[in-house]
């Protein structure tokens, strides 16, 4: 005879896991606000920055790329101060981040096809391949993120929590390597610590894209998922220690390098930025825990 329990186990085993993954939540109004505003006022003025560093990494001979980032950092600053005197209201605030989305686009295509004329010896200059890669991708999550708002809606904590780490852990990776690259190599202490904190990085990277491999759209698994985000709250407030003291250091003439300080706060607020994605999260996975014994 047929054992049917067995066969309707077998039955569920053969069903595309990704069927029993958590669905969108909703945005509340008041979160769609405060959400909306806290991103925009972060990266717009970070987008404004990078029109800066992009301007002084070019070669003087490359007039004409120099003033189109000097008019992306003025479209910027109108637009980060436009973010700061927005109402909190829904229409004012969407059409915010509609506006935010189409000049962050601009600046988006600006940096990737800047990157092929880099790559391809036809700019020169001292912008890293990688670094244009690496603000070009932050202008896509920053598009990313609006896009997402204006629809309503938040990714399922479990998914959220494994895309702002394999974003975020990414950045914090690049950021210590370029620390390395522009610091003066007499500093060796500092220049191997920088380069230790690349390489604890790329380990917690590797970590949270196996997760992503294994976990991403599927069944919520939270306790492997509230401990990557932990490990990574904890790494990210360490290099958050290390930039803030490599800024002082700077701003006290007590370093020898050739990094911007400028380039050095904006470091330090975009790890102060992922302790805050990371904190957010964690409240959410909470809220979720709870739900889940009760």
């Amino acid at each position: 005879m047929v054992n049917h329990g067995f066969m309707e186990q077998n039955n569920q085993m053969l069903i595309a896991p990704e069927t029993f993954a958590a669905q969108p939540e909703s945005l509340t109004e008041q979160l769609f606000i405060e959400r909306s505003l806290t991103e925009n006022k972060f990266w717009l003025r970070i987008m404004k920055e990078h029109s800066y560093f992009l301007g002084e990494g070019f070669s003087r001979h490359d007039k004409h790329l120099i003033q189109q980032t000097d008019r992306f950092y003025h479209y910027f600053e109108e637009q980060e101060k436009r973010a700061y005197n927005t109402p909190n209201n829904v229409t004012a605030v969407r059409k915010l981040n509609e506006d935010s989305i189409n000049l962050v686009l601009g600046l988006r295509n600006f940096k990737r096809n800047l990157l092929i004329l880099i790559i391809n010896c036809k700019v020169m200059g001292f912008n890293f391949p990688l670094l244009v890669d690496h603000i070009a991708r932050e202008a896509e999550y920053f598009m990313r993120t609006l896009k997402k708002f204006n629809e309503g809606i938040l990714d399922p904590i479990q998914d959220a929590i494994i895309k702002e780490n394999v974003f975020w852990l990414r950045i914090m990776m690049e950021h210590s390597r370029f620390i390395a690259s522009l610091l003066d190599q007499s500093e060796r202490n500092l220049v191997r610590a920088a380069l230790k904190f690349g390489d604890d990085f790329e380990v917690l990277l590797n970590q949270a894209r196996d997760v992503e491999s294994m976990l991403y759209k599927k069944q919520p698994t939270y306790p492997i998922i509230g401990k990557l985000n932990k490990d990574s709250e904890n790494a990210a407030q360490e290099i958050r220690n290390f930039k803030q003291a490599g800024l002082d250091f700077i701003k006290n003439c007590q370093i020898r390098n050739v990094i911007d300080p400028l380039l050095a706060d904006h470091v330090v607020r975009e790890a102060d930025h992922f302790l805050h994605m990371v904190r957010v999260l964690e409240e959410r996975l909470k809220v979720k825990q709870q739900e889940q014994h009760q």
